[in-house]
């Protein structure tokens, strides 16, 4: 009786710890600013820093209780507040805070509104590639500056389309 209770207790302290643990490392990324803004504020006193202490306290309390709406939206001002010089940083500061606090931020997962594939509508920027090839095969003889064409140079290309 004595021995499954003590198996019984460490498998719920084990199970305490592995989901208690997973819940402060998912923190530790706001902890992580929260220690470079402080860093910031000592180095570069000129300002007003409570605000951003402000946000990051919010993002805190968002995470502790699992609201991704408030981490992204506080986590968004915070970030926007940097980019602005808000209530009168050090520019240095600023641009440093807003590298790191990226930096160590997770990524956001996509949603299900966000597209996956590119649909009608949607520009994205596409890369073309560059005609630097100038022989329609390795040793051969150089283009016309309109191209290569496979049927007039006589070229047997089997992979080819």
């Amino acid at each position: 009786m004595n021995r499954t209770m003590a198996i019984m207790l460490s498998v719920a302290l084990a199970l305490c710890l592995w989901t208690g643990g997973s819940a402060l490392a998912a923190g530790t990324w706001v902890d992580e600013i929260v220690t470079a803004a402080t860093f910031y504020k000592s180095s570069y006193p000129t300002g007003n820093w409570d605000p951003y202490f402000e946000k990051l306290t919010k993002v805190q309390e968002g995470i502790g209780r699992g609201d991704e709406q408030v981490v992204k939206v506080e986590m968004d001002h915070f970030l926007k507040m940097l980019l602005g010089r808000s209530h009168g940083i050090n520019d240095v500061a600023a641009d440093e805070l807003y590298s790191f606090a990226l930096g160590v931020k997770p990524p956001e997962p996509l949603t299900s509104a966000e597209p996956f594939d590119p649909e009608i509508g949607i520009e994205r920027p596409m890369s073309v590639p560059d005609h630097t090839i100038n022989t329609p095969y390795e040793g051969g003889r150089p283009c016309k500056l309109e191209g290569c064409d496979y049927w007039l140079d006589n070229v047997f290309d089997p992979g080819g389309s």
